[in-house]
């Protein structure tokens, strides 16, 4: 990655902890008075080097991990919003992302039941008997980032 990618992944982190949402590519046009291709081409760049995830076919950004755009399981209060979390993993990192508290509510993924966690001062306070199973090898992770 190059410095202005550099420049536009950082703008788009701003942009979500800013307005709850990630910037589309005219948006960030804007910021940087570029055209929008030259930030599609970006975003492209950014998605190809896994700094940010599109939606398929598109230069929407589905994930800026641990944050997520699309609907999941894992709910997040943190930073006085709600988000979403890519993963139960990633929503452990919202709080953490947002230097701050948080609650996360998911679910497990092999039985449904409802899962809590509490973030407190960098800290797991509630849920700390849970054991994570990541199903999925590191180094396939990327093969379907969706499913993974």
């Amino acid at each position: 990655m190059d410095a202005f990618d550099l420049d536009v992944r950082r703008h788009v982190y701003l942009s979500v902890v800013a307005n709850g949402r990630p910037p589309t590519t005219m948006e960030t046009a804007v910021a940087f008075g570029r055209d929008e291709e030259e930030i599609a081409d970006a975003y492209l760049r950014l998605h190809d080097a896994h700094a940010l995830v599109l939606a398929p076919e598109s230069t929407e950004i589905w994930m800026a991990n641990p944050f997520c755009f699309r609907p999941t399981p894992h709910r997040v209060s943190a930073g006085g919003r709600g988000w979403t979390g890519t993963c139960a993993w990633d929503a452990l990192g919202i709080p953490a992302a947002l230097h701050g508290d948080g609650r996360i509510e998911s679910a497990c993924a092999c039985c449904g039941e409802a899962l809590e966690l509490e973030v407190v001062d960098g800290e797991l306070t509630t849920g700390r008997n849970l054991l994570v199973h990541i199903l999925v090898p590191a180094r396939h992770w990327w093969d379907d980032i969706g499913f993974t």
